[in-house]
């Protein structure tokens, strides 16, 4: 019985590790994994912006002062 124990539990160990190489989040051409990437650069140009207080323009979604033009990124 502690053999079939310590079998499935080193299995699940070993499953484990591998799950965790793998490269998930990481593919270039996957539509999730550009959008994740754009969703993370926008998250830290707001980041960015709010410390320098740059204010954010809601028509053209970025953050730029008035006196620059509108325009979609």
């Amino acid at each position: 019985m502690e053999v079939l124990i310590t079998l499935l539990a080193s299995t699940l160990v070993g499953t484990g590790l591998f799950l965790w190489k793998l490269p998930v989040g990481e593919c270039p051409q996957c539509a999730h994994c550009l959008s994740e990437k754009a969703a993370k650069e926008r998250e830290e140009e707001q980041r960015a912006s709010r410390f320098y207080g740059i204010p954010y323009c809601p028509l053209c979604e970025r953050n730029h002062y008035t006196e620059e033009p509108h325009r979609r990124a």
